[in-house]
């Protein structure tokens, strides 16, 4: 198969330094639909210094070729491919170490960047010092590329108290774009790596809630593509856990893990006594709306429980009788 490079000048400006100030890390598995326009987008990015790390989690289409022909033409790109595929979580983990900068990026094989996202995103981070991510303004668009929607962050979590700041994510648990703002790398390492559960990026934001403000720029800097291939489409949280975890025959309780994911969070942050029960309370509203949630994970177990033990008996070879 032969695929198209996307057909983007390299600037002078932006090359040849060894540690530039941004990592932009792109996890991809199969992403050829989009590929080509979204790394486009990225290395159209105008103002400021960064490197692309492509992280191909043994695609199978032509993804690769696409890739290794991208790196041997922009020196701002590097392409690593898994030797097995390692998982989507396993693999996003990865690649925020294989980057290097002060301030880190993911990018995905179907969105678009507006050419002044990073210069915008990093001016701001600079101006916040103690902020632990900046996020913009989101245009969602269709698998055509036109506009159904934007988003722009709502929540107050610049403030300055990091459970206010918690407490203003779990309202807005299901908001997610600030998984795809620039975060500083420094905050991104002391936060919890993403675990093996669906919702983990709704954990992480609220991770790096508790160790910074998140700053927000009001401008639509990202194309957000949704469609029917993408991970938020496809995925089911069992189904999810399996491919992460395969061969894990532990009671999976989707739900019960997430609770635990945000108690840790919340005990990895380095907040004061205080601050740390408050945080715990500030849970209070996520218990209230995964209940009954949990309760059915329970309830699930323990019918696979007897199940499997109902099979164990009828399995059994009978006994001689003596």
């Amino acid at each position: 198969m032969t695929s198209r490079s996307p057909s983007v000048r390299s600037s002078a400006a932006l090359v040849g330094r060894a540690a530039p100030p941004i990592g932009v890390g792109m996890p991809v598995y199969n992403g050829e639909p989009y590929l080509a326009g979204a790394l486009r987008s990225v290395l159209s990015q105008k103002g400021v210094d960064f490197e692309l790390v492509i992280a191909d989690n043994c695609s199978t289409d032509g993804t690769e070729e696409l890739c290794r022909e991208l790196a041997r033409t922009d020196p701002r790109v590097r392409y690593l491919r898994r030797e097995r595929n390692v998982g989507i979580t396993a693999n996003h983990n990865k690649v925020v170490h294989e980057t290097r900068g002060e301030f880190f990026s993911y990018a995905t094989s179907d969105d678009e960047y507006r050419e002044d996202r990073l210069a915008l995103l990093s001016a701001a981070l600079r101006r916040h010092p103690t902020a632990a991510a900046a996020v913009s303004g989101v245009e969602e668009i269709d698998e055509t590329g036109q506009t159904i929607g934007t988003w722009r962050d709502t929540a107050p979590t610049d403030q300055p108290d990091p459970v206010t700041r918690l407490r203003h994510r779990l309202d807005n648990y299901d908001e997610t774009m600030h998984f795809y703002g620039l975060m500083r790398r420094e905050t991104l390492l002391r936060a919890r790596p993403l675990e093996p559960i669906l919702p983990a990026d709704r954990v992480m934001i609220s991770g790096l809630a508790l160790l910074g403000p998140l700053v927000v720029v009001d401008e639509l800097l990202l194309r957000h593509r949704n469609h029917s291939g993408s991970n938020s489409q496809v995925n089911h949280a069992r189904a999810f856990r399996a491919r992460e975890k395969p061969g894990d025959q532990r009671f999976f309780l989707p739900n019960v893990e997430e609770g635990r994911a945000l108690l840790r969070v919340i005990r990895n942050a380095p907040l004061s006594p205080g601050q740390r029960l408050r945080a715990y309370a500030a849970l209070r509203p996520w218990l209230r709306r995964n209940a009954v949630p949990m309760a059915r994970n329970v309830a699930h177990s323990g019918i696979d429980v007897a199940r499997g033990w109902r099979g164990r008996l009828s399995s059994s070879p009978p006994r001689e009788s003596s």
